[in-house]
């Protein structure tokens, strides 16, 4: 059984489609040229150029339309999902009609006994365009093969009727069965490539991740952190810092152990979460057992308000290892930027770290404001 792409997975189906686009159109932006070009040969060793020109002119107008609208499709971008897949129901529907109406043409030489010198090249050329399909355009086997039955299959058919053209006939059907055979190996060296490529960006989105997030708690760590409040610095718009600290942790790392203490961090972390979700915040563990969150658009004294409501949760949250509510109790340092421009990032730290450490200086659980 060939690998597959799970379903289900909106960003791999998005993925999977938005590489189908870019595969289809990057292959299928010139391939009209050669049904134009083959038209015309056609045409010029059927001698319908001297019988019936205008004729000529038309099949030309029609193939050169197919052929042109191919380019203009070809340069379609986008990233919406829906717009992908109408895209590709165009791209499909060009090259489907363009089979289908080689295949006529290919048929038509064979059956005119008026189009005897232009046999040989509609063979040709229906041979050709059969393996591109089955080359070039195996990211959907099933709409390849259509293809390659409208290509072919009128052509093969025919050629066992006519005189003197069984070697042709038969030599025709043993290559429309290997192209058959190649065309699920086709689509099956692209799909395993395609999850090739998918593992190697779940890898790196997963490295990267990984690189932003602490790896007890889940929350963002010091870099990401550190990461984001730079770029609020450049937002201009107001911001609040809460630095906490988890009181006398030390002491639940010597009583219970370091298990315990970290299970006191991922307890906590949760709460954290759960506090903040309603509100525009990033959470981060940024050392052993200090916390900081970034409000966004949220003024000193809400912030100030929060914290304080947060400080009132963790007291009465059973978070140590003897279940005792206040057995952990947490002191917050809160600060607005209030204006970055004239305010370095590594000064806005250090005033929100004092008057975090004066929380813990009046006696802990407690909020104090850089505004006093």
């Amino acid at each position: 059984m060939p690998a597959t792409i799970v379903e289900g997975n909106p960003n791999d189906e998005q993925f999977r489609r938005r590489r189908e686009l870019a595969e289809t159109a990057a292959r299928g932006a010139l391939g009209g040229v050669f049904y134009v070009l083959g038209w015309f040969v056609v045409a010029v060793c059927g001698g319908l150029h001297r019988r019936e020109p205008a004729l000529v002119v038309a099949g030309g107008i029609v193939f050169a339309a197919l052929m042109f609208a191919r380019i203009t499709l070809a340069r379609r971008e986008t990233a919406d999902a829906d717009t992908i897949v109408r895209l590709l129901v165009c791209w499909w529907t060009l090259l489907l009609v363009t089979a289908a109406l080689w295949g006529a043409t290919a048929t038509w030489a064979l059956v005119d006994s008026r189009m005897q010198e232009a046999r040989l090249p509609a063979l040709i050329c229906s041979v050709a365009f059969g393996a591109a399909f089955v080359h070039t355009y195996a990211t959907r086997w099933h709409y390849a093969l259509c293809g390659v039955t409208l290509l072919l299959l009128p052509v093969v058919v025919i050629a066992w009727t006519v005189p003197d053209f069984g070697g042709v006939a038969f030599s025709l059907t043993v290559f429309v069965v290997y192209l058959l055979s190649s065309l699920r190996l086709s689509w099956q060296q692209y799909d395993r490539q395609l999850l090739l490529e998918l593992a190697l960006l779940h890898q790196r989105d997963l490295y990267e991740k990984q690189s932003r997030t602490d790896a007890l708690t889940g929350l963002d760590n010091r870099r990401e952190f550190t990461f984001n409040l730079e770029r609020a610095l450049t937002v201009g718009e107001p911001l609040s810092l809460l630095l906490i600290d988890i009181d006398h942790f030390k002491q639940i790392n010597d009583r219970h152990g370091h298990a315990a203490g970290d299970a006191v961090l991922i307890a906590f972390a949760g709460q954290l979460r759960e506090h903040f979700a309603p509100a525009d915040a990033r959470v981060a563990r940024i050392g052993g057992e200090e916390f900081a969150v970034l409000l966004a658009g949220v003024g000193e004294d809400a912030a100030a308000a929060s914290a304080a409501a947060l400080c009132r949760r963790i007291a009465a949250a059973p978070l140590a290892p003897d279940a005792r509510r206040g057995a952990v109790t947490i002191s917050i340092g809160v600060g607005e930027l209030r204006d970055s421009r004239r305010q370095r990032l590594d000064d806005f730290l250090v005033t929100v770290d004092r008057s975090l450490y004066r929380a813990k200086a009046e006696g802990r659980n407690r909020v104090c404001r850089v505004g006093g």
